[in-house]
């Protein structure tokens, strides 16, 4: 009875000393760090693209993903002139000074968002930020449950998605992508295949 009681102590003096080195790699780690856990499920594609590239872009995902694809368009589309950027009194000069633009899109209401887990969302970077064209479907629909995967075009700028992540906090937001505006179709699969999510699960 004495050697059977022995044994049990080792035992359990193992066990504690096993727990408290877990302990004390996760507490030199700086505790343990919760990763979110992306399940697999379907995506849709929504983009605003003012010169074709993002379009391009929209196009590579939706058709490697078989994900429905929509387009922000803006009420008053942008013509060339109010995309010249070097022109103080062009409209993306003007709306990037006005700290109240709006740009009314003509729908922010697609048939395929209820059903989505995720949403890719592109646009070009204009001034370090995702187009605010995109800001209307961003703050106007419910992204409770859903993902939001960003993702832009331009030719050199990287661009900060915090300003769309106070207009849907309740979202789930994957870290910002850029593309080049001459990025290739097989670099656009490279990075969704990247991503490790079946879209297609659910389509």
């Amino acid at each position: 009875m004495k050697k059977f009681t022995s044994i049990l102590t080792l035992c359990s003096l193992f066990i504690l000393v096993g727990c408290s080195s877990n302990i004390q790699n996760n507490d030199e780690a700086g505790g343990e760090q919760e990763t979110p856990i992306y399940q697999d499920g379907n995506a849709i594609v929504v983009y605003f693209s003012a010169t074709g590239n993002t379009e391009n872009v929209a196009n590579y995902i939706s058709e490697h993903i078989e994900a429905p694809l929509y387009e922000l368009e803006p009420v008053d589309p942008y013509t060339s002139e109010d995309l010249n950027y070097s022109n103080q009194s062009s409209r993306v000069v003007l709306e990037h000074n006005d700290p109240n633009r709006h740009v009314e899109l003509e729908t922010v209401t697609f048939e395929g968002f209820d059903e989505a887990s995720y949403i890719f969302l592109g646009a070009p970077v204009w001034w370090q930020e995702l187009s605010w064209v995109v800001d209307d479907f961003v703050e106007l629909n419910d992204f409770t449950n859903k993902t939001i995967i960003p993702f832009a075009t331009s030719s050199s700028s990287s661009y900060s998605i915090d300003n769309l992540k106070e207009l849907a906090p309740e979202a789930t937001w994957f870290d910002e992508t850029r593309f080049s505006s001459r990025v290739s179709e097989s670099q656009v699969i490279e990075w969704v295949d990247s991503l490790g999510i079946d879209f297609r699960s659910e389509n």
